[in-house]
């Protein structure tokens, strides 16, 4: 399913495959930190361990491999980006796994510490959303990536859905959350499926980036690191660096 018939030309692979035979471009590790650590990671998850009621043992749990990803950002971003192409493809994989984890706990800390709930029911339906995610992303990228005859107008309703909801959620949320949510008798139920919710991407992305790192390992020949232009050369030189590929 990763192996890539060898008497297969390059000509004849399909520009879907390309895609999960390359790095992240080095133009794109910026906007890839900024979403996903800085937005995603710390700005909402933090805020809600650290506010209403606060609870040291979720804190521990989340903001140790939040500084962990932190650290690993800052590395990468004062690096040449030409030289952590490969690093980026593992940074984005850890990063998506520690968003999944992350979201998780919010939405446990929520129903079990804010609403002092007893019941064990929403922790085992959390588990089961996620392993449900888990294995329709599975199933759908490896089937995906092994299909040469996949055509781009093919259309997977849950990710589409999935992109309609990311689409309209900065621009509505705030607004869904004030007038359907805030005071509703199940407000902390349906607050944490939200938080339970915004893990769906990370787990996409997890699955994705597994899946590119593991096709990259077993087809080598295929693979290509971005080679930076004849001026980004010279302006490296007129700085006295040198910029190293891989």
């Amino acid at each position: 399913m990763l192996k890539i018939d060898e008497s297969i030309r390059r000509k004849y692979i399909p520009s879907h495959v390309w895609t999960q035979l390359h790095p992240i471009h080095v133009k794109d590790v910026k906007t890839w930190i900024l979403f996903l650590t800085f937005l995603l990671l710390d700005a909402i998850c933090i805020l809600p361990v650290v506010g209403n009621t606060f609870h040291k043992g979720f804190f521990l749990a989340i903001i140790i491999p939040v500084i962990f990803i932190n650290g690993w950002a800052v590395t990468i971003l004062v690096r040449n980006s030409y030289s952590t192409q490969m690093e980026m493809l593992y940074f984005v994989l850890a990063n998506s796994v520690v968003l999944v984890l992350c979201m998780f706990l919010v939405a446990q800390k929520i129903v079990y510490i804010d609403a002092q709930i007893e019941s064990s029911a929403f922790f085992i339906i959390s588990v089961l959303f996620y392993i449900g995610w888990i294995i329709y992303f599975t199933q759908y990228i490896f089937k995906k990536y092994a299909n040469m005859k996949w055509t781009y107008g093919q259309k997977n309703v849950l990710l589409e859905l999935l992109r309609i909801i990311m689409l309209l959620l900065p621009s509505n949320g705030y607004n869904f959350y004030h007038f359907y949510v805030k005071g509703n008798p199940f407000e902390d139920y349906i607050t944490s499926f939200i938080f339970l919710s915004l893990g769906i991407l990370p787990i996409y992305l997890a699955v994705l980036f597994l899946h590119r790192i593991l096709f990259i390992l077993a087809n080598p020949r295929l693979f290509r690191f971005y080679e930076p232009s004849k001026k980004e050369v010279k302006q490296a030189e007129a700085k006295g660096k040198k910029i190293k590929v891989g």
